[in-house]
């Protein structure tokens, strides 16, 4: 088996899996944090609920200048 066929099946195997790209996997944690956000809104009010909601609309804050940035960069 030679050089040629061992990239050719790793070529194969890459077409097949579904690996995300970075852009792509920042867009998701987006989404999941939008969702878990949301859902802790949703309930009642207390102090470990708000430091979590303060921390995913940071890290939201922080996913979207990636974004930005890396658009520019294109």
């Amino acid at each position: 088996m030679g050089i040629g066929a061992i990239f050719g099946f790793l070529d194969k195997l890459m077409g097949v899996l579904p690996i995300q790209k970075r852009i792509e996997r920042w867009k998701n944690e987006i989404d999941n944090l939008t969702k878990e956000r949301d859902k802790l809104l949703k309930g009642g009010c207390d102090e470990k609920k708000s430091n979590r909601v303060f921390a995913i609309n940071n890290r939201i804050a922080y996913i979207n200048q990636l974004l930005k940035n890396s658009s520019n960069a294109s």
